[in-house]
This record gives C-alpha cells, sequence and structure tokens, in this order.
C-alpha cells in the first residue's frame, strides 16, 4: 500500500497577479533558468566564427574609427582626452544600451516556445539578455581600460564610479525593454520600432560630440535622455572628464521610476503573454 505522502503533487497556476514577495519567490526557484538560457546564448551567439567575442569590440571600434575620421579630422572637434577615447567610450556605453533594448526587447516573442512549454517570472528573460549583453560590453570595458592606461591617462578616484554608471547603463536599457515586452503583447510593432529609434538617439546622445559644442539650453534639453549624462558618466570615471551636469539626476530618477513601473506592469500582464504569443 502506497503511503499518503507518496502522492503526486498538484501545482495549480492561476490567471490572477502574484503578490511582489510571491513573485520574489518563484523568482529565486526558476534562477537557475538565467544561467543556463544566457549560457546557451553566448554559446549559439558566436559558434562557427574565428574571432569569437572579440567582435563585441570590432563593431564599437570600426564606428569609432570612421566618426574619428570625420568629426576629428573633417570638423576639428576640441574634446578633453583623445578623441579616439573618447568615442570609444561612448561607443562602448551606447552599444551596451543598444544592445540591450533591442536583444530584450522583443525576447517574449522570440522564446515564445519556452513561454509554451514552462511556468516561470517573464522576467527572467530580459534579464538573460541583459546577462549576455553584459558579457560584450565587459570585453570591450577590458580593451577599453588597456587603451586608456597606455595612453598614459592614469586612473584616479573617479574609477570606483564606474560600477555605478554600469548600473544606470543597465537600467536604461531594462526600463524600455520591460515596457516593450509588456505592451508588445498586444502591438506587435513596437518590436519593430525599436530598432529604428535606437539609430536615430544615438544622433541625440553626446557619444560621439561633446556637450560643449551645445548652448546651455540645449545641454538642458539633450539630459532629458539620460544615456547622455551615463555617457558623461562613463567619461567621468575613466578619462577624468566633467562629471554629468546636474539635469542628469532628473532624468536617471525618471528612469528608474519608470524601470520600476515597467517591471510592475509586466508582472501584472505576464499571465496574458500566452495568449497572444
Amino acid at each position: 500500500m502506497k503511503s499518503g505522502n507518496n502522492k503526486p503533487q498538484i501545482r495549480i497556476y492561476h490567471s490572477e497577479p502574484s503578490s511582489v514577495r510571491e513573485y520574489l519567490i518563484g523568482f529565486a526557484k526558476n534562477r537557475h533558468l538565467l544561467s543556463v538560457l544566457a549560457r546557451q546564448e553566448i554559446k549559439g551567439l558566436y559558434a562557427q566564427t574565428y574571432l569569437g567575442v572579440l567582435w563585441a569590440v570590432l563593431r564599437p571600434l570600426l564606428l569609432t574609427l570612421i566618426f574619428t575620421a570625420f568629426f576629428k579630422g573633417l570638423l576639428n572637434i576640441k574634446t578633453q582626452s583623445p578623441y579616439y577615447l573618447f568615442a570609444f567610450t561612448g561607443m562602448i556605453s551606447w552599444n551596451f544600451f543598444s544592445t540591450i533594448v533591442t536583444q530584450a526587447s522583443g525576447v517574449m516573442i522570440q522564446r515564445r516556445d519556452l513561454l509554451k512549454k514552462l511556468h516561470f517570472p517573464k522576467l527572467i528573460l530580459p534579464l538573460y539578455k541583459i546577462i549576455v549583453s553584459s558579457v560584450e560590453a565587459g570585453v570591450g570595458l577590458i580593451i577599453l581600460i588597456i587603451m586608456v592606461l597606455f595612453e598614459g591617462i592614469p586612473l584616479h578616484l573617479n574609477f570606483v564610479a564606474l560600477p555605478f554608471f554600469i548600473f544606470l547603463n543597465i537600467c536604461c536599457g531594462l526600463m524600455l525593454a520591460v515596457w516593450v515586452n509588456a505592451l508588445s503583447i498586444r502591438f506587435r510593432d513596437l518590436t519593430f520600432l525599436m530598432p529604428t529609434l535606437i539609430g536615430t538617439a544615438i544622433w541625440l546622445t553626446p557619444v560621439f560630440y561633446p556637450t560643449s559644442l551645445l548652448s546651455p539650453r540645449l545641454t538642458t534639453l539633450l539630459y532629458f535622455n539620460p544615456m547622455a549624462g551615463v555617457i558623461e558618466g562613463y567619461r567621468y570615471a575613466l578619462l577624468g572628464e566633467s562629471f554629468p551636469a546636474w539635469p542628469f539626476f532628473i532624468s536617471i530618477g525618471v528612469t528608474l521610476l519608470m524601470a520600476l513601473a515597467g517591471i510592475w506592469y509586466l508582472i501584472q500582464v505576464e499571465d496574458e503573454i500566452i495568449d497572444y504569443v
């Protein structure tokens, strides 16, 4: 006779949103998915390539060379640090942000097969894309630090602020990614629109030009884009340039609130996602 303790467990799922506590418990139980999915993605991303993860450096480096020839060679733009370092620092930060947005924004639709097979907190999907993007950004940062030291620029106390700006860099990408994932279950056009918006937004961000070229009024408007301050923060930490101006803190505060609101909204609607994907 079988013991009553050997009865199979029945797990019941309901469509009502979980409390924050229940969601965090579910996230902790399924956290292994983050590393599993990230490892699979990284292995597949660079499979059968000769240079592997170095492509993460070559792409922004190539753009840096092109824009160095244009902005420095033709327009003779003046910067506090060597222009190629100025531009490469901006490209590493921007590339990290744009990769998070473009890769994580459509992940719910991309991994519809997984959503139909398993029940897990859907926030795991954009977060594993952030881990993959972080590997590329990490390689680029290492190369950048080597270039900075080779140029003879010492790493001052400012360098300890770098993790803070990396965190803000991730928050900027996460903010857009969670909102697009939450809204694209009904409005699929958003996933197609984001690459176009990112391609345009780079010109509204001081990636290749310093904010000193703009008037004070335009500079204040520029800081409504939180990535403007994040990029200047990278340059402050790595190149010893000026700290971002005060309007940056307003825009980054709004970004953090929007990121938290996006996560909350995604939790509320995530059980509906399976009906749309």
